[in-house]
């Protein structure tokens, strides 16, 4: 009793982020509630200043790691704490976005601050897990919450087909991984991934471990929308909210490979006697393969900026996986090497939020404008604008003197020490041909004249504003001066070994 006691204690001690922020959405909830006249201005500040102290917390435990403690269910470290970081930071630039966006499009409700929060909730347990059950729940706060965000715009039909899609789509991806999840349990009796690392499998279950890894694998590669499940990313991306979009679109995606990577070297996935590493290597090569180059090519084809910064995405996800297979080398899996795919999406986060900052801006016949043509001729008339959106475009290819080129340079320079050299070429390759579509927007804003007098963008709220210029800032800061993040991601990626 004394030491569940002692335990309790401890978790309330190190998860004290997670009930500010449970704190701060609840809160939101009663005051949009039992308030008379609705304040979505307070509802979202409270929600923004819990994600802020949650976030002075989080550095603030990073400076003292003796802190940290394992416990039966959650595993603080400073790899929990840097995901941790990231996500909260991404829910405090997508409120930011928020406000901005109620304000230009007359949507989204104060419940929306709310389903944030608890979405964010959701991806610190899914990163936090010690155990696969806890891992699932985390899975599904966070997954529920999005259903519900991605359906938010109840005025344009697009985003309710969306949501019906990513619900229906989600389901039955959790469906498999609860699947593996089960088998693990029946071929083992325990879900507790320190245990199941040790676990002694006699040989005729070894068969069993290899269905749950791969029906697991499914699961997580299915919220990274890695080639062949990617299909549903372009409707969602394109049909939700610009907000719930960047949202997805970085923290859902961090979230997950925070995920993978725990999985990864707790059931020794890649470095493991149990396995086959070599045809889990392969499996996963091709696939990253496939998604490198699919993700690129159908980029090149859209129409829309949305499905183009979707397909865009996956092609991202396919490079960051790229950063864990780089890290594998004669046979033997270096979790500290991961340290380039935390870099990466660090810096992914940044560009990436400020590009979906920018799309929340456009307003065409009450609704978003979302398709290249309408951005023609907006570099005379808001040359800011266009200039920081073309800032995120050039650090999306990697061009020098951004954090994208930072990211991409340290995996390609890991693959290439680690002798994958041809995949570090496909992946020179197809950075190469994302130029075609990423300055395809510049060419467009600077070089042709519009069409109408009207302009897609007739006001600039001030959150978007501030959202545009830390995002714009960061992408700079980190791509001319990477040392004090690579610290920082060293540190997190220490802490798998």
């Amino acid at each position: 009793m004394e030491n569940s006691l002692n335990e309790l204690n401890q978790i309330l001690l190190s998860g004290i982020t997670i009930w500010v922020l449970l704190g701060g959405a609840f809160l939101g909830l009663i005051i949009d509630a039992i308030w008379p006249k609705k304040l979505t201005l307070l509802v979202y500040t409270v929600g923004i200043i819990s994600l802020c102290v949650a976030l002075f917390l989080a550095f603030d435990q990073w400076k003292d790691p003796h802190v940290f403690s394992s416990f039966t269910y959650l595993k603080i470290d400073l790899m929990t704490l840097f995901f941790l970081i990231l996500v909260v930071i991404v829910g405090i630039i997508t409120l930011f976005n928020a406000l901005g966006y109620i304000k230009i499009h007359q949507t989204l409700t104060a419940e929306f601050c709310a389903l944030i929060l608890f979405s964010i909730i959701g991806m610190i347990f899914l990163v936090a897990s010690n155990h696969l059950f806890v891992s699932f729940i985390g899975l599904e706060t966070m997954s529920l919450s999005i259903y519900i965000l991605v359906g938010s715009h109840k005025k344009n039909s697009k985003s309710g087909e969306a949501a019906i899609k990513y619900f229906i789509t989600g389901s039955v991806a959790s469906a498999i991984l609860l699947y593996g999840i089960a088998i693990f349990y029946g071929s083992f009796g325990t879900l507790d991934l320190s245990i199941l690392s040790q676990q002694a499998v006699a040989p005729n279950l070894v068969f069993l471990r290899k269905i749950a890894v791969s029906l697991l694998l499914v699961g997580v590669l299915f919220k990274l929308a890695i080639v062949p499940f990617h299909f549903w990313a372009p409707d969602v991306y394109e049909g939700a909210p610009a907000p719930v979009t960047g949202f997805m679109a970085t923290g859902v995606k961090i979230a997950a490979f925070g995920f993978a990577l725990r999985i990864l070297t707790s059931l020794e996935i890649l470095d493991s006697s149990l396995l086959n590493t070599e045809q889990v290597y392969l499996l996963l090569k091709t696939l990253m393969i496939a998604t490198l180059i699919l993700g690129n090519l159908l980029a090149l084809i859209q129409e829309s900026i949305k499905r183009m910064l979707a397909y865009s995405s996956i092609s991202h996800a396919g490079f960051a996986l790229f950063g864990i297979l780089a890290s594998y080398a004669q046979g033997t899996f270096d979790p500290q090497s991961t340290y380039t795919v935390l870099f990466y999406l660090t810096g992914y986060l940044f560009m990436t939020l400020g590009a979906f900052a920018f799309l929340s801006l456009l307003i065409k016949e009450n609704s978003e404008a979302d398709q290249f043509t309408d951005l023609r001729g907006l570099g005379h008339k808001h040359p800011f604008l266009a200039g920081i959106f073309t800032l995120f475009m050039l650090s999306l290819i990697g061009i020098p003197g951004t954090v994208g080129f930072a990211g991409k340079y340290n995996i390609i320079a890991l693959a290439v020490q680690n002798n994958h050299i041809s995949l570090a070429l496909l992946a020179v390759i197809m950075s190469v041909i994302s130029v075609f579509y990423y300055l395809k927007p510049s060419v467009l804003m600077y070089f042709k004249e519009n069409d109408t007098t009207q302009s897609i963008i007739q006001e600039i709220p001030l959150t978007i504003s501030v959202s545009l210029t830390i995002c714009g800032f960061l992408v700079v800061y980190f791509g001319l001066c990477p040392d004090m993040l690579i610290t920082l991601t060293k540190a997190a990626a220490k802490a798998l070994m």
